[in-house]
């Protein structure tokens, strides 16, 4: 049996970002155009009648714990009826997986790829080099070329620069668009940084030169205005209520002239709308009509609002009878971050937010389309944002991008078509594996109900454990993973938060399991290999920044044609 080395979790996808696209890195040795406005959209023929509209609702740090469909609600003092009857009358699901992080979980949706691939899977802040490249295909650029029109509003997160915006990237029409997260927002207030030196000429000149905090909107093809010179953390109060406006006016004007075309023997586009409201990332500033509504702390307020917001949202869609023909999607990018608590979801998995453990990964998630998706059904099996892409395209009637190679487009395409399973067709998910990638970080990756551990990390902004041996849970019996099964559960316990494994397994070793990771991992190391990843520039990105001064030469990286070098079994 071989042995993992120390240091390959935390090398492999740092080494293969940062290396230039012409480098091939090798890990050996392991395992064997302008939009149409709504009113211009009726069509002579009944060609877009079978196609389904989508709605896909995304949130921002909401725990898996956090809704009363999840366990939370009015258990915490925040009860969410919108998204409980949501799921009541669709499908929940219990192991749908984000990403890390706000950029990553986004990037990961719209591209269908692992994020490091697009140069994505750090944090995008403001001075950031990095951002979603033109030409890079997408989930709304794929719906347009089909036929579909395309709205996006609220939080971007995938870039700052205007070659980033959303209507660079296949949408039509923009509103209420930010370019990063809630926290930016917030730092000209004084009362949340009461050291701001908002009064310096100079710091403030640098500062806007660096951070574009405007909110914008606009339709692809013209330059878009921006409607806020500089959003702050007073506007956060109320930009998810205007999203929920605009959505549903939006909503109202398809339906409208629906009907004028149908009226007239016409039919009019679908339209995928993308709605990004910006709760519950810290610091959450409630709506006046929600604030101290939990009686307990913003957050939970903020709960409610997005509950509400949701709520109105996919009632719209019922009152203007296109509930028949319309896909909701709901969810959020990321699992929460517990260090920010009170301000933060809670999940009953182990880590955090920026971490490889569970409770970073596994969101919450809703699907409802009436007459098609099963009410009242629960699905237990691996889903994700990454695969939402090619099973919306199929529940459309489109066909999606091929797994893997996507020879014609230059790019290796992770998602997968699990649409049969989503619809309740299939008893088990197309998917079974899983590679768990913080920032740079090679974390874990999952194969069925066993996941492998190479870096030990339960906080985001935590310190990284490279493990010398890897750890094995078994998420079946263990979703919490607190029992290591290598080496019979030997593996160290330290002091602190940080520990490899906080309990103590007294089974048989199951290393063997390892073939399982081991191939996944070659597999992933090969198609970087022939499809390299977009380079993450260092700057103002959480983990791309900070100098190393580690030897460069820790884990053995070998020419594509060099035979591979075999570590000692144990």
């Amino acid at each position: 049996m071989t042995m993992l080395p120390a240091t390959v979790g935390r090398l492999l996808c740092s080494r293969i970002a940062v290396m230039g696209l012409t480098t091939l890195v090798f890990l050996t040795g392991l395992f064997g155009a302008s939009g149409n406005a709504i009113g211009d959209e009726a069509c002579s023929s009944h060609e877009h009648d079978k196609k389904p509209n989508i709605v896909f609702i995304m949130t921002d740090d909401i725990g898996y714990g956090d809704l009363g469909c999840y366990g939370g609600g009015a258990t915490r003092g925040s009860p969410t009826p919108h998204l409980d009857k949501l799921a009541k009358e669709g499908t929940r699901f219990t192991q749908w997986y984000g990403q890390a992080s706000c950029t990553a979980g986004r990037a990961s949706l719209l591209t269908g790829r692992i994020p490091i691939r697009t140069g994505l899977s750090c944090v995008i802040g403001p001075g950031s080099k990095n951002y979603l490249l033109p030409g890079t295909p997408t989930m709304s650029g794929f719906f347009k070329e089909h036929g579909y029109q395309t709205y996006f509003s609220g939080k971007w997160n995938l870039g700052d620069v205007p070659d980033s915006y959303p209507t660079k990237h296949g949408y039509d029409e923009m509103k209420h668009m930010l370019c990063y997260y809630a926290s930016v927002y917030s730092t000209t207030d004084l009362k949340q940084h009461p050291d701001f030196p908002i009064d310096d000429p100079e710091f403030m000149k640098s500062y806007y030169h660096r951070t574009n905090d405007g909110e914008y909107e606009g339709h692809a093809g013209v330059e878009p205005d921006r409607v806020i010179q500089h959003f702050n953390y007073q506007d956060l109060s109320t930009i998810d209520d205007k999203q929920r406006d605009s959505a549903i006016q939006y909503l109202r004007k398809h339906a409208s002239h629906k009907k004028e075309a149908e009226a007239k023997g016409k039919s009019t586009k679908p339209f995928f709308m993308h709605v990004n409201f910006m709760k519950c990332h810290n610091p959450t500033n409630p709506s006046p009509l929600f604030k101290g509504k939990s009686h307990e702390n913003a957050y939970l307020d903020s709960i409610m609002e997005v509950d509400f917001n949701s709520g109105m949202i996919v009632d719209a869609i019922r009152e203007l009878g296109l509930d028949q023909e319309t896909i909701v999607v709901w969810t959020t990018d990321n699992g929460p971050w517990i260090d920010a608590w009170p301000d933060a979801g809670y999940t009953p998995f182990r880590g955090m937010k920026g971490t490889c453990y569970e409770g970073g990964w596994r969101v919450p998630a809703i699907m409802w389309w009436p007459g098609h998706i099963q009410a009242g059904r629960v699905a237990d099996d691996i889903t994700s944002h990454m695969d939402m892409w090619s099973s919306l395209a199929a529940m459309a009637g489109l066909k999606p991008p091929p797994h893997g190679p996507w020879k014609e487009k230059h790019v290796f395409y992770d998602g997968i078509d699990n649409s049969e399973y989503l619809l309740g067709k299939a008893t088990e998910s197309a998917r079974s594996e899983w590679i768990y990638i913080s920032d740079l970080t090679f974390g874990a990756v999952r194969s069925k109900k066993w996941k492998f551990v190479f870096t030990a990390k339960d906080a985001w902004l935590g310190p990284n454990l490279p493990m010398d041996t890897v750890a094995i849970y078994n998420l079946k019996q263990d979703p919490g993973e607190s029992y290591d099964m290598y080496f019979n559960g030997a593996a160290p316990k330290t002091s602190g938060i940080l520990g490899t494994s906080p309990g103590r397994y007294s089974g048989a070793d199951n290393a063997w399991t390892l073939m399982y990771g081991g191939r996944i991992i070659d597999e992933f190391t090969a198609s970087v290999k022939a499809f390299p990843n977009i380079e993450t520039v260092p700057g103002s990105t959480l983990g791309a920044g900070v100098p190393t001064f580690l030897p460069p030469n820790l884990v053995p990286y070998v020419k594509p044609d060099a035979p591979h070098r075999h570590h000692r079994d144990r």
